[in-house]
């Protein structure tokens, strides 16, 4: 079976899309955004960030929204807030199933 493209976000994949479900933003303010939220354990160079948006935006993840200044801002779209929630429930199922593996290994 063929995997679906975006599947399994990637660690920075998946904070991108969280800054944008914050807002719309340009590069600059999700750089900052993700480098906040992650307490700056993720931190995208320029070409991996755009690299990102330029894949996200072919994909219809996310679309450009717009000019402020000599900035680029974009929106995250339908289908790219389904794929942050739904990166977010597997995430959330392999926190689940370790800590009930390790629970299990503390009690036996």
């Amino acid at each position: 079976m063929a995997r679906r493209k975006f599947q399994n976000l990637t660690e920075p994949m998946f904070y991108l899309l969280m800054a944008l479900c914050a807002g719309d933003k340009c590069g600059i303010e999700i750089n900052s955004y993700i480098t906040r939220k992650s307490g700056g354990r993720v931190d995208l160079g320029p070409g991996t960030l755009y690299t990102l948006l330029s894949e996200f935006e072919a994909e219809n993840v996310i679309s450009y929204v717009g000019m402020e200044g000599k900035r680029k801002i974009y929106r995250i779209s339908d289908y790219g807030r389904a794929l942050y929630i739904e990166e977010f429930k597997r995430l959330k199922q392999c926190i689940f199933d370790a800590e009930r593996e390790i629970e299990d290994e503390q009690i036996g």
